[in-house]
């Protein structure tokens, strides 16, 4: 099923069902009052009110890409994104009415509103289960990854993340004799082996429909045998272009001469988007600060009759690597001495909320990366320092997927690199809303995430590849 046709469907269903909304929004609110009577003013309002609302979310559907394409399929961030995408619409919808004199009545845009948010939401979760279902029926296509090097688990992460692809990774082959880090084997053989028949016999006998190649180099004369053998077995070859640090930039493919050439353009943000956010950060900052003050107000209040501590201050690197104080409740972060209380203060990030300050200073942004200690941000390499072009912030997508300070740095920067390539003013509204959900979660489950934890799903050893073995991957 292509991508674009799936977009359209959703599309359709959304339409779909708030036409279907509106006509019972009017039912609701009108049902068993003289004044409903489907008479000819009546219906005037009616389809003006249905061509505004299927315009607006026409609109917002295109630049929100509420298809939920880009940035997978969580079900905390779909709903986030649809709850926003439904305060804009209304919005929208009051204003248009004003302006044209509509007044409409309160509480049937209150019915409006929700019957739109819960069947567009369902939609989405209807679409995933989908996804999944088919997936399981083997209605999917069937992938090998060529690669021994860490892009191979991000292929296989970001590939979970997308199921309307409907692709399956169901092994690896390494097509280098060098050892793998990430998995820490050694495959010796594996040049041998991927160059031979058995390789080839063994990915027709598993219904392999696509090879994604992952190169460290370029690939050497007997990887272009392989595959060119695949290719004249109707396997596709999908191959990531190198360097994968391109990832923070917005490509194009384009063709010169039947040479294909990636054009890349880096991230810039215009002065009117960096006042936004920085006006964003300022009136939402005072908004919060009131309810963070009571909160904290309690939270410091017991530490210091318990343990005579208020806040420290730790050094961090923010826009383009200058150093600043960042402020946080005086807590133990050493899991194994510390006491229950400071584990709940920081599974709620309740330590964290002095960073108000900060974000009133100027210092740090209410969403953006998480700002590091000098002595990280003194190895990261040229490609890693790009997240140092925007502030940092108390949230942003890594803590949203679950990546927190004990987790590796190499797993926040994808998610902090994929927030500057795509940041918008309204991206840090969503992750705003997704921040509530997985605060929410965390109140509610029983166990906080262990340090050696992750958001992505596990992946297996990839061990030496015999003569003809591909190894699985395991769910």
């Amino acid at each position: 099923m292509k991508s674009k046709r799936i977009h359209f469907l959703i599309l359709a269903a959304d339409l779909g069902w708030i036409s279907l909304s509106l006509l019972t929004s009017f039912y609701l609110r009108y049902h068993g009052s003289p004044d409903y009577q489907f008479s000819r003013p009546i219906r005037g309002e009616f389809f003006l009110l249905l061509g505004a609302s299927l315009v607006a979310w026409f609109s917002l559907y295109t630049i929100l890409e509420l298809d939920r394409f880009r940035g997978g399929w969580k079900a905390s961030a779909m709903i986030s994104k649809t709850s926003v995408a439904m305060i804009l619409q209304m919005s929208a919808l009051v204003s248009w009415g004003y302006l044209a004199r509509l007044y409409y009545s309160r509480l049937l845009l209150l019915y409006f509103g929700l019957l739109i948010w819960a069947g567009v939401t369902l939609i989405r979760l209807g679409a995933l289960h989908f996804f999944h279902a088919q997936i399981r029926a083997g209605k999917s296509r069937r992938v090998v990854v060529i690669g021994d090097n860490g892009l191979s688990q991000e292929i296989v992460y970001s590939i979970r993340r997308h199921p309307e692809l409907l692709y399956e990774v169901v092994g690896f082959l390494s097509p280098s004799g060098n050892g793998d880090p990430i998995y820490g084997r050694q495959s010796s053989s594996a040049s041998r082996v991927l160059g031979s028949l058995d390789a080839l016999q063994l990915l027709k006998e598993m219904g392999v429909h696509d090879l994604i190649v992952v190169p460290k180099h370029a690939p050497g004369i007997e990887l272009e045998s392989f595959l060119v053998r695949c290719q004249e077995e109707r396997i596709h070859i999908l191959v990531l272009p190198q360097p994968y640090e391109l990832y923070v930039s917005r490509p194009k493919l384009i063709e010169i001469g039947g040479v294909p050439l990636i054009f890349v353009e880096q991230p810039s943000f215009s002065k009117l988007a960096v006042s936004t956010k920085k006006i964003f950060d300022v009136t939402l900052g005072f908004l919060l600060l009131v309810p963070a003050a009571v909160i904290l107000t309690v939270a410091v209040g017991a530490l210091w009759a318990k343990e005579r501590r208020l806040i420290r201050k730790e050094t961090r690197c923010g826009l383009a690597g200058r150093p600043f104080g960042m402020y946080r409740l005086d807590i133990e972060t050493d899991e194994a001495v510390a006491s229950r209380y400071h584990k709940l203060l920081r599974r709620l990030s309740i330590s964290e909320l002095p960073q108000l300050l900060n974000v009133l200073q100027g210092r740090m942004s209410l969403v953006g990366p998480r700002p590091e200690s000098p002595e990280q941000v003194r190895n990261y390499s040229e490609w890693q320092r790009q997240r140092l072009k925007v502030k940092p912030g108390m949230t942003g997508l890594a803590q949203v997927n679950g990546l927190r300070e004990h987790h590796p740095t190499a797993e926040k920067i994808r998610h902090d690199l994929e927030y500057v390539l795509h940041w918008t003013p309204v991206l840090d509204v969503v992750l705003l809303f997704q921040t509530i959900w997985t605060l929410a979660g965390r109140l509610i489950s029983r166990q906080e995430e262990g340090g050696s934890s992750s958001s992505k799903e596990p992946l297996p050893n990839k061990r030496e590849l015999s003569q003809s073995v591909i190894q699985p991957v395991r769910e």
